[in-house]
C-alpha cells in the first residue's frame, strides 16, 4: 500500500484544488497536464538519471559557495557572531539575515545588467516577489496567486543558507525546489485560473518609469538600492520570527497549564496540529508512525 500512497495523495491534492477553485470552468486541462508531466519528468531526471544527479550536485555546490560569501560581510560587521561555523554557535540574526541583504544586492546587480529579466522570461515569472518586484503592479489575480503560492512552497536563498548551515545536502534542497515549481503553478492555476490577459504574456517588458530609473542608475546605485531592500526584508523577517515564536510559546504555555489540570487536554499546538494534519502527512508519503 505504501508505494501507492503518493498516487492517492496526488489525486487528493488535485481534488482539493478543484473543489476550492474560484472558477472551475476556467481550469485549463493543458495546464494540469503540463504541470503533472513536468513534475514527473523533473523527478525522473533528478532521481533516476546520473547526469541529473551530477548537474544538481554541481548546482548545489555552486549555490552553497555563492551564499557562503555573505559570511565575509557579516563577519566583518559582527565579528565572531557573524562567522560561518562559529565556535559561539549558530545565531540566526547574525548568520542568516545578512544573507538576505546579500541576495537582494546580488539580484539588484543582475537586474542592472538585464540578466534577471532573462531568467524571469525563462522561469515564466514564478520566482519569489523580490525577483519580480518591478512587475508586481501589473500582475493579474491569477499571476499574483502563483507568486504567493510559490513563496510559500519554495525555499528562498536565505532559508537555503540556513538549511546548509544545519548540514542539509544542497543537491537535495535544490532538487526539491525544482520539482516543486511545476506543482506550484499547477495548484495555483487550478485555485485561481487565468481569466485576464497578462501584460507580460510571452515577454518581459518593464515600465517606462522603471526603464528610465534603471538606465540612469549605475552599478553602485543598484547595489545600494538592493541592499536597502534587503535590509528592510531582513528586519521584517527577524521581527516576524520574534513575534510569531513568542506568540506560539504563549499559546503553548496556556495549553500546557490547562493540560496540567485536565489530562486529556492537548498540551501544545504541536500535539493539536500533529493530530489534525497526520492524514495529510500520510498522503504525501510520510509513514503513519
Amino acid at each position: 500500500m505504501g508505494r501507492y500512497t503518493g498516487i492517492l495523495g496526488l489525486l487528493t491534492m488535485l481534488g482539493l484544488a478543484f473543489a476550492f477553485s474560484t472558477n472551475r470552468r476556467a481550469i485549463r486541462l493543458k495546464t494540469v497536464g503540463w504541470g503533472l508531466g513536468l513534475q514527473i519528468a523533473f523527478a525522473i531526471f533528478v532521481l533516476r538519471l546520473d547526469i541529473g544527479r551530477r548537474i544538481f550536485q554541481a548546482a548545489g555546490d555552486g549555490a552553497n559557495r555563492v551564499l557562503s560569501y555573505s559570511f565575509v560581510g557579516s563577519e566583518f560587521v559582527f565579528g565572531p557572531l557573524g562567522k560561518h561555523n562559529s565556535n559561539i554557535g549558530f545565531i540566526f540574526a547574525f548568520q542568516v539575515l545578512p544573507t538576505v541583504i546579500f541576495i537582494c544586492a546580488l539580484f539588484a546587480i543582475l537586474y542592472h545588467y538585464g540578466i534577471m529579466q532573462f531568467i524571469i522570461r525563462i522561469a515564466a515569472q514564478t520566482e519569489a516577489p523580490v525577483t519580480i518586484r518591478p512587475f508586481l503592479p501589473d500582475l493579474t489575480r491569477s499571476e499574483l496567486m502563483t507568486v504567493m503560492t510559490s513563496g510559500m512552497a519554495h525555499v528562498s536563498g536565505s532559508i537555503m543558507a540556513a538549511y546548509f548551515a544545519y548540514g542539509a545536502e544542497p543537491r537535495h534542497v535544490l532538487s526539491a525546489v525544482i520539482m516543486t515549481a511545476p506543482g506550484t503553478i499547477l495548484v495555483s492555476k487550478m485555485l485561481v485560473p487565468e481569466t485576464e490577459e497578462p501584460k507580460t504574456a510571452g515577454r518581459v517588458v518593464m515600465s517606462e518609469d522603471e526603464i528610465e530609473k534603471e538606465s540612469h542608475e549605475n552599478l553602485l546605485g543598484a547595489v545600494a538600492r538592493g541592499t536597502g531592500d534587503g535590509l528592510h526584508m531582513a528586519l521584517n523577517i527577524g521581527a516576524m520570527l520574534i513575534a510569531f515564536l513568542a506568540l506560539v510559546a504563549l499559546v503553548d504555555g496556556i495549553l500546557g497549564g490547562i493540560h496540567n489540570h485536565v489530562a486529556w487536554f492537548p498540551a501544545s499546538l504541536e500535539s493539536i496540529f500533529g493530530v489534525l494534519f497526520a492524514p495529510i502527512a500520510w498522503l504525501i508519503g510520510i509513514p503513519w508512525r
